[in-house]
C-alpha cells in the first residue's frame, strides 16, 4: 500500500513537471512565432540593407502625413533623392563597400531629419522622404539645403575617405497634386532635372517638367532607334603640329545624320546619351570607327597620323575600358600609338586615385592620354605630378576674343606643363590674335576653326598631304573654305 502511494506520488510529481515543461515549451514557441511575425512584418515594411522604411511602409505613412496637413493645414514635402555617380563607387571599390555607402546614406539621413519625417529607400541607391508639417514652399528649400550639406561631408568607408553628392527633386502636397504616386512621379521628374544640371543640388517640381521629361524620353527613344540603324556619323578636326607646321593628328567628333533634321551637332543629343546610359555603346562606336579610320589613312600613306577620341565620364569609369580599347586597336590592326584618348579634366580630378588606376592600365595599352579642357577645373599640381599622361589640351574659354585676363593663367598653364614635361596643345583657335598667343608661348600643337572646322572623312585628304613649309615661325595653316 505505502509502495504504491509513493508511485502515485512519483507519478503525480512527473505529470507536474512534465505539464510544467510542456508549457514552457508552448510558451517558448509563442514568444518565437511572435518574433517570427513581427520580423516578417518587418521585413514586409523595411528594406533588408538599411532597415528604412520600403516603398510600401512610405506610402502608408505619406497617406497619413497628408490627411494631418488637411486637418493642420500645412503642407507635405515629397522628396526624391539619387546617390550622384554611385555606380562609380560599385565598380571601383566593389559592391560591398557600395552597401557600406547605402548604409552611410540612410544613417545621415536619419539623424538631420525630424522624427515627424520619413526616409524611405524604394531600390538601388534611390531614396524617399517625407516631409510633414511644412508652413511654406521655403521651410522645404531650408531641408533641401541642409540635406546638401550633409551629403556633401566625407564618409569613412572601409578604410577610405569617400565624397558623393545627391540630387534631390522635390513635389509639394497640396500644390502639386494629392496621391503619393503622383508626387513622387512629379518628385522624380525633378530629380531627373537636378541630375542634368550636374548633380549635387535640388529642383522643385513645375508643371513644364513634364514636357521637358517626355521630350527627354522621347530624344532618349529617338537616339536607342539611332544606334540600331547607324545614324551616326564621324568627323574630324585637323590639328597642326606648330613646329612640323603639317596635320598630326584628327580629333573624332560626333555627328548625329537624323533623316528628319539633318546634319545634328553633339550638344543637342549628348547629355540625353550621358544621363539614359546610351553614351557607352555611341562611345564605343566612336572607338572603333576612329580606329578603323586611321588605319585607312595609314594605308593610303599618312603613316605617323594619330586619331584623338573623347571619353565619357561614364565610359572612363567602367571596369572593361581596357578591354575596349584593346579591342578597337586588335580589329582595326592599328598600333596603340596612333590611337590618343581625351579625358575630360573634371573627370580625373573628381576622384584621383581611381583615376590613376584607370590611367596606368591605358597607359600600360601604350595609347597616349590627354587631360581636356586643362584649366577649367582648377587641376592640382600634387595629383598631375603622379599621373601618367601624356599631354594637356589648354580650355578654350583661355582663348576668347574678350579673353585677355585669362591670359595670365594660360602662360602659367603653359609654365606648369613644360615643368611636367608634357606637350601642350591649345583648342579653339578661331583667331590670328590667339594663335599668336599660343605661339608666344610655345604651345606644341593648335587646333580650331581659324584652320579648319570639323570635316568628313573624304575631305581629310588635303590635310594629310601638305607639304611642311617651313616651321612655327611662319606657321599659317590652310584655312577651312567655310
Amino acid at each position: 500500500m505505502a509502495e504504491s502511494q509513493t508511485w502515485l506520488i512519483v507519478l503525480t510529481a512527473f505529470g507536474f513537471v512534465a505539464a510544467i515543461f510542456f508549457a514552457w515549451l508552448l510558451l517558448r514557441e509563442r514568444k518565437r512565432y511572435i518574433a517570427q511575425a513581427a520580423e516578417v512584418k518587418r521585413l514586409a515594411f523595411h528594406d533588408v540593407l538599411t532597415d528604412l522604411p520600403n516603398r510600401l511602409l512610405f506610402m502608408d505613412r505619406a497617406a497619413i502625413a497628408f490627411a494631418h496637413a488637411r486637418r493642420g493645414g500645412t503642407n507635405v514635402g515629397v522628396a526624391f533623392l539619387d546617390v550622384d555617380r554611385f555606380k562609380f563607387v560599385n565598380d571601383s571599390y566593389g559592391h560591398h563597400v557600395g552597401d557600406e555607402v547605402l548604409r552611410s546614406v540612410a544613417s545621415r539621413l536619419r539623424e538631420c531629419l525630424r522624427e515627424e519625417d520619413t526616409v524611405a529607400r524604394i531600390g538601388g541607391d534611390e531614396f524617399t522622404l517625407i516631409l510633414a508639417g511644412l508652413k511654406t514652399n521655403d521651410d522645404v528649400v531650408k531641408v533641401a539645403s541642409k540635406l546638401l550639406d550633409v551629403f556633401r561631408r566625407p564618409m569613412r568607408v572601409g578604410g577610405r575617405e569617400i565624397v558623393i553628392n545627391a540630387s534631390f527633386g522635390i513635389s509639394m502636397y497640396p500644390e502639386d497634386g494629392t496621391d503619393a504616386e503622383t508626387l513622387m512621379r512629379y518628385a522624380d521628374a525633378a530629380m531627373y532635372r537636378a541630375k542634368q544640371r550636374g548633380g549635387d543640388t535640388f529642383e522643385m517640381y513645375t508643371s513644364s517638367l513634364n514636357v521637358h521629361a517626355a521630350e527627354e524620353m522621347r530624344l532618349e527613344a529617338r537616339l536607342r532607334i539611332a544606334i540600331a540603324r547607324h545614324e551616326f556619323v564621324l568627323y574630324y578636326q585637323p590639328r597642326f603640329d606648330s613646329a612640323a607646321d603639317r596635320v598630326v593628328a584628327f580629333e573624332a567628333l560626333l555627328r548625329w545624320n537624323d533623316p528628319d533634321r539633318g546634319l545634328v551637332g553633339p550638344s543637342q543629343f549628348i547629355h540625353a546619351a550621358e544621363i539614359s546610359g546610351l553614351i557607352v555603346p555611341i562611345g564605343n562606336w566612336v572607338l572603333r570607327t576612329a580606329c578603323a579610320q586611321a588605319r585607312k589613312w595609314h594605308m593610303e600613306g599618312g603613316r605617323d597620323l594619330a586619331v584623338s577620341v573623347n571619353l565619357s565620364a561614364r565610359q572612363f569609369h567602367r571596369a572593361d575600358l581596357g578591354a575596349t580599347v584593346r579591342d578597337a586597336l586588335r580589329k582595326a590592326e592599328l598600333e596603340a600609338k596612333f590611337l590618343e584618348l581625351e579625358i575630360d579634366e573634371s573627370c580625373v580630378m573628381n576622384n584621383a586615385d581611381a583615376a590613376m588606376r584607370i590611367l596606368r592600365e591605358l597607359k600600360s595599352i601604350g595609347v597616349c592620354v590627354v587631360i581636356a579642357h586643362f584649366g577649367a577645373g582648377y587641376s592640382s599640381l600634387r595629383d598631375l605630378r603622379r599621373m601618367p599622361i601624356d599631354g594637356l589640351k589648354l580650355d578654350r574659354s583661355f582663348l576668347v576674343p574678350n579673353g585677355t585676363d585669362n591670359r595670365p593663367l594660360a602662360a602659367a598653364a603653359f609654365g606648369m606643363a613644360r615643368a611636367l614635361r608634357l606637350k601642350v596643345m591649345g583648342e579653339g583657335v578661331e583667331t590670328q590674335e590667339a594663335a599668336d598667343f599660343l605661339h608666344s608661348q610655345a604651345c606644341d600643337e593648335f587646333q580650331g576653326f581659324l584652320f579648319s572646322a570639323p570635316i568628313p572623312p573624304a575631305e581629310c585628304d588635303r590635310f594629310i598631304h601638305v607639304e611642311p613649309s617651313g616651321g612655327a615661325a611662319g606657321f599659317r595653316p590652310p584655312a577651312h573654305p567655310n
